[in-house]
């Protein structure tokens, strides 16, 4: 391989005819191991690569650990690939059959029951839950602290 071909692959700066493109240093972020729907990533399963030329690639992948470490991956993952940010959801705080604190609140009424959700859900989605003593159905907003709040019964 000449030496001017040499120095374009390790040379961030190439110039093109009277302009120079300049690459920023880029990460990107591939596991180790292959991790399965399901399963959660752990920071143990990652590992962050200097790009050395912008990827071809169609799709969004992740670029630092921190955006994807806790999630949920939706499909396979295999190693020493990008992973694409459409593999991956974040955690369910809600799953789906677990006893859940259901609470309604207007004006001066407050209402709270345990409720059965009938999906798993993220905090801030709407899902429905199972009332298990009259076996109505209610929608309710999932909050971070793992409860949920119907706007209406």
């Amino acid at each position: 391989m000449a030496h001017w071909m040499k120095a374009a692959f390790i040379c961030p700066i190439m110039l093109i005819g009277n302009y120079s493109v300049v690459f920023a240093e880029k990460f990107a972020v591939i596991s180790k191991r292959t991790i399965y729907p399901g399963q959660i990533i752990n920071l143990e399963d990652l590992k962050s690569v200097r790009l050395i030329r912008e990827p071809t690639i169609s799709y969004h992948f992740a670029s630092k650990p921190e955006e994807i470490v806790g999630t949920l991956a939706k499909r396979t993952i295999l190693p020493e690939r990008f992973i694409p940010l459409g593999s991956i959801q974040a955690a369910p705080t809600i799953k789906a059959g677990t006893p859940t604190r259901v609470a309604f609140q207007s004006g001066g009424l407050s209402i709270s029951v345990v409720c059965v959700p009938l999906t798993d859900g993220v905090s801030g989605e709407f899902i429905r839950f199972r009332n298990p003593s009259s076996g109505k159905i209610i929608t309710a907003e999932i909050s971070a602290d793992g409860s949920a709040i119907a706007r209406k019964l």
